[in-house]
């Protein structure tokens, strides 16, 4: 971008070129990798960690300015790219490249390049002796730009490039070991795999296929996004038009902010739908696109086989960015939701975080496990904000958004130190007694566990309880089905906290149950352990309100994100003290739940993975075979079916069916395309009508057409004269038959 940067609000002391600084650096970082290739192998990872650092370093800055003035709005200049004239009814306006922070961006900002510095310092060790190495540093630093991008837009349009780039690097990055074989075919899988494994469709199971899935179920949500861009820019152009609005910087969130608080929607009629039908049909197109960013059921299936890629890739596109990116999206056009589209949030987020959780009860696979985890949280954060800011659901799903980022990307890396000290055995039932070796990395593990188990005194206890209060108190309000969601969440509660503790036991506690894959087992390298530690302590409640008493909930960040409620917000949710003393009374009756409900989740765990197996008993086997319990175990360890049904469906039936026909319309048969590559003899019948066989029928016209006229065109008088007497016999015959 080109154009000066300018400060538009309070925050004055903000260094103008820093935000576009941050942005810019990552993405420079990558071409200067991708272009030197492996001339710079051993400087790669270290340049990344230092430009990732520097990003942190600026970012921490802008974080401290907020922090000072929570209410200062920055943006840059603008910069045209688009300018559309008016006619035939439709308004001129203009679409334009903007940069955008507030107190929402910058702790944004600290998260995704403080997380990335840590993942990449990580990296140098985990992937110290991989044949990729050098390729992992530059596709990051690409993913890192693109999610950077997001978060600094100013405007839709932006956001949809970087959306779309964040795709493409989180493609990059699952496809890491592109050379891997379908687990079917992969004899390292197969030897590796637990005897329960199931509901996995191991033919399609590679990082080649990984990565075309989340490519291709991300369109899905793509589409509805870019449907919802169209019919907000075609509602803002008019009531830009018919109000005399500037309309030239068009999809910035201040212009679309500001025509729906005007009754732009109000005015435009699409489908028979106006005013708030309308407003909520824009909403929930847009809030599709974040259904496929981060997750949500039905469009989570592209997430789990994700764990194809380097579990350090994991880290940070499970932690703070792709999945974290509909999240943030989803809070970002807040002011656009009304509450039947805040309804819809809700209802989805509950679904995907109770089908989710039910999923990670069952997976024998350590990374599985927080795959399944990451879905149902993202679908925790969803139903808080679906709750509604005025029950407190702003602040507690994204105040889950940001402590989620740390514990989720501590438990990832703690998995890769686990995996690599198993020699890349991810079975946790070949694993056990791992804590007397990995001492470090269990305690760290451990931590990371109660975190995300809402335990007083870590960090989700302050987020978690938020967004089951915010959902308790919205059902109240709404009533009736609505009571549903807030249910599902408070069930999720207690089976993560379940799954979360099996998960922690199976792996770190008994008898080694397989000596050949843990023997070697040890903690690892130093800087590595630095890593782990530093986000050990974000785990901790005090950091994320400044209080050593477990039962405080508020501090610097919800000072911070108060603005933000107060502000847009405030319009269309009422924040009065009759919700804040409904609110109040909510948070305690859910801290007294979800509290018993962690020490059950983790009891029952203990009792079936850790005190039963030391005592000689199988108690889960026993339970696998009791009805109900053996239909619940026989259904989430086969996903619920969803997998199964979109490859017969979508991949091995009508898809199938529908990409071949569609083939044989464009290219025709496959015989035909054999004969054009010389590999078949020529056809005696016709062949079938297609749309590639109608371009080459019609170049075959042309050229028929062009030798005719070479034969005229001979350079010979002769030829010249004679076609020269043809024509004008033929235009006499022509005048003496109108004449006649």
């Amino acid at each position: 971008m080109s154009a000066p940067l300018s400060c538009v609000a309070d925050m004055t002391d903000l260094p103008t070129w820093l935000p576009l600084f941050i942005l810019l650096a990552p993405l420079a970082t990558a071409a200067l990798l991708l272009a030197c290739g492996r001339r710079l192998t051993t400087v790669a990872p270290w340049l990344a960690v230092i430009v990732m650092a520097l990003t942190f370093g600026g970012s921490v800055a802008l974080g401290a300015g907020s922090l000072h003035n929570a209410e200062g709005i920055w943006n840059s200049a603008v910069l045209p790219w688009l300018q559309i004239a008016g006619g035939g009814g439709m308004p001129a306006f203009g679409l334009g490249l903007g940069l955008h922070l507030d107190a929402l961006g910058a702790i944004m900002l600290m998260i995704v390049t403080g997380l990335a510095t840590g993942v990449l310092v990580f990296t140098t060790w985990y992937l110290h002796d991989d044949r990729f190495n050098p390729r992992f540093y530059w596709q990051f630093t690409f993913f890192c730009f693109a999610m950077l991008l997001i978060v600094l837009s100013d405007n839709l349009l932006m956001t949809f490039i970087g959306w779309e780039l964040v795709g493409l690097g989180s493609y990059l990055l699952i496809g890491y070991w592109h050379d891997k074989p379908a687990a079917s075919a992969d004899a390292q899988y197969q030897a590796n795999k637990s005897p329960l494994a199931a509901g996995i469709i191991e033919r399609v199971l590679s990082p080649g296929h990984a990565q075309l899935k989340a490519f291709v179920m991300n369109r899905v949500g793509d589409l509805g996004f870019l449907a919802g861009i169209a019919l907000i820019s075609w509602v803002v152009a008019a009531w830009c038009a018919s109000t005399g609005a500037d309309a030239g910087h068009l999809l910035s969130w201040h212009t679309v902010f500001a025509a729906v608080a005007g009754g732009a929607f109000d005015q435009a009629v699409f489908a028979g739908l106006r005013g708030g039908d309308l407003l909520t049909l824009a909403g929930v197109l847009l809030f599709i696109g974040a259904m496929g960013k981060s997750a949500q059921f039905p469009l989570h299936t592209w997430l789990p086989d994700a764990m194809q890629g380097p579990t350090t890739a994991s880290a940070i596109i499970h932690a703070a960015t792709m999945v974290a990116a509909g999240v943030f999206l989803t809070a970002r056009i807040y002011p656009i939701l009304t509450p039947d589209a805040l309804l819809v949030v809700s209802w989805v987020g509950a679904l995907t975080c109770f089908l989710a959780a039910t999923m990670a009860c069952t997976q024998w696979d350590l990374k599985g496990v927080l795959a399944y985890s990451t879905v149902s949280q993202l679908g925790l954060m969803m139903l808080g904000l679906g709750a509604g800011a005025a029950a407190g659901g702003y602040e507690a799903g994204l105040t889950h958004l940001f402590t989620h980022a740390l514990f989720k990307c501590l438990l990832f890396l703690g998995a890769a130190a686990v995996i690599h000290a198993c020699a890349g055995h991810q079975d946790l039932g070949r694993m056990g007694g791992l804590g007397r070796r990995m001492p470090v990395t269990a305690t760290i593990m451990g931590i990371a566990v109660l975190a995300i188990c809402g335990l007083p005194g870590f960090s989700a206890f302050v987020s978690k309880d938020a967004v089951l209060a915010a959902a308790w108190v919205a059902a109240g309000e709404r009533g009736g089905l609505a009571w549903i969601p807030a249910i599902l969440g408070i069930a999720t509660a207690g089976l993560t906290c379940y799954y979360m503790a099996r998960l922690w036991f199976r792996a770190f506690t008994g008898p080694e149950r397989d000596h050949a894959v843990t023997h070697h087992a040890h903690d690892p390298w130093p800087r590595a352990l630095v890593v782990l530690t530093l986000l050990a302590g974000f785990c901790f409640q005090p950091v994320w309100t400044g209080s050593f008493n477990p039962l405080a909930t508020d501090g610097w960040l919800s000072r911070l994100l108060a603005p933000a409620q107060a502000g847009l917000l405030a319009a269309r949710y009422p924040l009065d003290d009759q919700h804040e003393q409904i609110l109040h009374h909510a948070h305690g009756l859910i801290m007294i739940l979800a509290t018993s409900l962690a020490v059950v989740g983790i009891a029952i765990a203990g009792l079936i993975w850790w005190v039963a197996p030391a005592r000689g008993w199988n108690l889960a086997e026993r339970l696998r075979g009791l009805p109900p319990i053996s239909w619940l175990w026989f259904a989430t360890t086969r996903l619920w079916g969803i997998e199964a049904l979109y490859h017969h469906v979508f991949v091995r039936g009508a898809g199938q069916a529908v990409g071949q026909a569609l083939a044989e319309a464009d290219l025709g048969t496959a015989e035909r395309l054999a004969r054009i590559d010389g590999c078949a003899p020529p056809a005696r019948e016709p062949e079938q009508p297609s749309l590639d066989g109608a371009l080459d029928l019609a170049g075959r016209f042309i050229a028929w057409i062009g030798s005719g006229f070479n034969a005229v065109h001979n350079g010979r008088i002769g030829t010249y004269v004679g076609v020269a007497a043809l024509v004008a016999v033929l235009v006499a015959g022509a005048a003496l038959l109108v004449a006649g």
